[in-house]
């Protein structure tokens, strides 16, 4: 069986600079439904592709803690959170 080592990986992660950060306080799920409210609006004049909570949970994460985000998927963000940085 595949095992990880835990302090490896996070000392990898803190070698490339990522910050792990594993509270949700209860601000950023008011603000992803907010926003996930919002991109629901204007996917439904048409022209966005349908997405899941979980993907503006990431985004007001990121936002509410002053992060960058690092994604292959951009759109969502840059529409639900214009103010957020997205990493290419």
């Amino acid at each position: 069986m595949f095992s990880l080592d835990t302090n490896l990986i996070l000392a990898a992660l803190q070698s490339l600079g990522v910050r792990l950060h594993l509270e949700m306080p209860l601000e950023v799920w008011r603000l992803a439904g907010e926003r996930f409210g919002l991109y629901a609006r204007k996917r439904r004049e048409g022209g966005l592709p349908r997405r899941i909570l979980a993907d503006f949970l990431i985004g007001a994460h990121a936002f509410y803690h002053g992060f960058r985000l690092a994604t292959f998927d951009p759109l969502p963000y840059h529409t639900a959170f214009p103010e957020l940085e997205v990493l290419p």
